[in-house]
């Protein structure tokens, strides 16, 4: 049922999802054709630390553990902003700022390897190339001068301890004493100890000047990577379909209207007897017309199998929603069927029925129960088959006129007179007399209509019917619908729209 009800929304949203689609895309080409192109640069620099090619299998693996940490430590390194306004005077002789590098530049250790990838973005392929290239020079030359700085100052210190050991080395052998010349030779050892540490990271500093090289020299791409059109044409599809449902969705719960037979039922808990087609006015001579209103007769007949059917009643919740002309429509189809029918005006307030056949202001239902009247005089014979017991004159309490014992006395009368008797109830909201004809009837019939009756109200009519013992057998719902020459050819000429009805109770 949730499947259903999706596929629904959908259905009735289709033009929404198709505008919104078709102006998504066309905002995607818009942002594609007028959007700056980008090209985009990347060189390549490999950490080595130092290490002899003697090295174990263990050795090998913790040296290229180590080389990775350091390469995503320089990468790091690559994109702060520190960093970069150090080496900013070096790249495009000063032409970037600091925040210009930060959006245009970036590094990143590529994994389970020792390489640095830097990429830059510009707008030709020969900027990005000469930006990518300016940065990774920066780098290793800043690399480099900061390493030979803190390795000539070690070199310095040690070079200093060495000299200041010669000289005591010196003193203390010219001393003519033997405890002199003891701690002349120690100081001999450690002055030869500092020396190959002084060798050692001479040795060192020249390794480590080569530990970041440059593997592959900066290279642009001849195409664009901003904008990117098909990117951007399925993020406009996506994003079209998104907004195109969500409007559907959104104008589905703002919208309280009635759409389908299926709403009904599924609001109602009860089938749809038949959809009739809209009309300004119920005429017998309508054959499309006709032809629903004998289909509902059909499932009456159907229903009639399992429970007697022989006085219905007809309501809906508000006015105008189509009542009046379904009751007067399966009227004429009930006589063409054979049946003797009774049509009964019980709308006592308006007397709509009584009006389209010209007894408003005759005697009729109020008139026989209240006994100024006899029920003979009262029914007035429309044609062979058919009758009509007008509403009569309106009573200052309906309700309570209806509900007397001689409401039913009358009912019973009629029901030996005629094979089948429709009664016009006004509508259930706010007034009680569409219960009060349906808890002497058979059966009860809610007419709704497409576009008009709001889907709240479904639920408050069977309320409001509740009341009452008499059981809601379905529903006749009024739509708007095409009509077939296949079918109907004197009526249609190709797949017609039939008008829509009026305001019609």
């Amino acid at each position: 049922m949730q499947e259903q009800r999706i596929a629904t929304i959908v259905w009735r949203g289709k033009w929404l999802i198709l505008l919104s689609l078709v102006l998504s895309i066309a905002m995607a080409v818009f942002v594609t054709q007028h959007s700056k192109k980008v090209y985009a640069a990347n060189a390549v620099l490999q950490v080595s630390s130092p290490g002899g090619s003697s090295q174990s299998n263990t050795d090998s693996f913790q040296q290229l553990q180590a080389n990775q940490t350091l390469a995503t430590t320089y990468a790091t390194v690559l994109g702060d902003r520190s960093f970069l306004a150090k080496i900013r005077p070096r790249v495009a002789h000063g032409r970037y700022t600091v925040s210009d590098l930060q959006s245009l530049v970036g590094a990143s250790a590529i994994k389970d390897t020792a390489l640095i990838q830097i990429s830059a973005q510009e707008s030709s392929p020969d900027l990005a190339r000469r930006l990518a290239a300016d940065v990774s020079s920066a780098f290793l030359w800043t690399y480099r001068h900061d390493s030979g700085i803190r390795a000539s100052a070690q070199q310095r210190a040690i070079q200093a301890q060495i000299t200041a050991l010669g000289n005591e080395i010196e003193r203390l052998s010219s001393s003519g004493k033997a405890g002199d010349r003891e701690r002349a030779a120690s100081l001999r050892l450690a002055r030869a100890a500092l020396t190959q540490q002084l060798a050692t990271l001479v040795a060192n500093n020249i390794q480590q000047a080569a530990s970041i090289s440059l593997t592959a020299p900066a290279t642009a791409s001849s195409s664009p990577v901003k904008p990117r059109p098909m990117l951007n044409l399925l993020a406009g599809i996506m994003l079209g379909l998104l907004l195109g449902v969500f409007l559907a969705w959104l104008r589905d719960r703002l919208d309280r209207g009635l759409h389908s037979a299926e709403e009904a039922e599924e609001l109602l808990s009860a089938p749809v007897l038949a959809a009739i087609p809209l009309r300004k006015r119920y005429t017998p001579e309508d054959s499309v017309v006709a032809e629903a209103h004998d289909v509902l007769r059909a499932n009456l007949a159907f229903l009639s199998l399992d429970q007697a059917m022989q006085v219905i009643t007809f309501t809906s919740y508000n006015p105008g929603e189509g009542k009046t002309s379904t009751v007067e429509g399966l009227a004429y189809a009930a006589v063409r069927g054979g049946m003797s029918v009774l049509l009964i005006d019980g709308d006592t307030r308006t007397a709509t029925l009584s009006t389209r056949f010209g007894a408003r202001a005759m005697a009729g239902l109020t008139s026989v129960i209240v006994g100024t009247t006899p029920l003979e005089d009262a029914v007035l014979d429309v044609e062979p088959g058919l009758s009509l017991l007008p509403a009569g004159p309106t009573p200052p309490n309906p309700p309570s006129l209806l509900s007397s014992g001689r409401m039913r006395e009358v009912l019973a009368e009629l029901r030996e007179r005629h094979t089948l008797i429709v009664v016009d109830s006004p509508p259930v909201a706010h007034l009680a007399d569409a219960s009060i004809l349906a808890s002497v009837s058979d059966g009860v019939i809610l007419v709704a209509r497409v576009g008009v009756t709001a889907r709240v109200d479904l639920p408050s009519a069977v309320a409001q019917l509740r009341h009452s013992p008499t059981p809601i057998v379905g529903t006749v719902l009024l739509r708007p619908q095409l009509v077939d020459e296949t079918y109907y050819p004197a009526t249609a000429e190709g797949r017609a729209s039939i008008p829509e009805l009026a305001a019609d109770r």
